[in-house]
């Protein structure tokens, strides 16, 4: 009975110590490929990041895609009016270009300090320029 016992303890400790091993190497296999893909996004983002810049035009701080180096300026408030599918124009933030629409209704208004922002139920003529540039 105490060889059955300390067979069967052996079998168990065997199928344990595989089973970690297992999950382990799978672990680290997990890791690898979570680093990997976490490398190859951050380095597509820096390179996105790196086309184009914000260029003095006038009296305005502009996005122009095809240029490189440094910004020469900051827009008071960054993003552009794009088309959505169903042919609204909205206001978004965190993109750079041309706009690609002008809203039919709404207006920039001046908010805390140098802060520009559009107000899509607001009318009348705009209190600021979201393109001029950061002071």
């Amino acid at each position: 009975m105490n060889a059955g016992h300390v067979a069967c303890t052996a079998v168990v400790a065997l199928v344990v110590a595989g089973a970690g091993m297992n999950l382990t190497s799978e672990a680290r296999s997990i890791h690898t490929d979570a680093s990997l893909s976490l490398n190859t996004h951050s380095s597509g983002t820096a390179s996105s990041a790196q086309k184009g810049r914000y260029k003095t035009e006038g009296d305005n701080c502009v996005w122009v895609a095809n240029d490189g180096g440094p910004n020469q300026c900051t827009p008071v408030t960054r993003g552009r009016f794009k088309k959505a599918r169903d042919a609204s124009c909205a206001w978004v933030s965190n993109d750079n270009g041309p706009d690609q629409c002008t809203p039919s209704h709404g207006r920039w208004k001046k908010g805390a300090g140098t802060d520009c922002v559009w107000n899509p139920n607001d009318s009348g003529p705009n209190q600021c320029s979201p393109r001029q540039p950061k002071k």
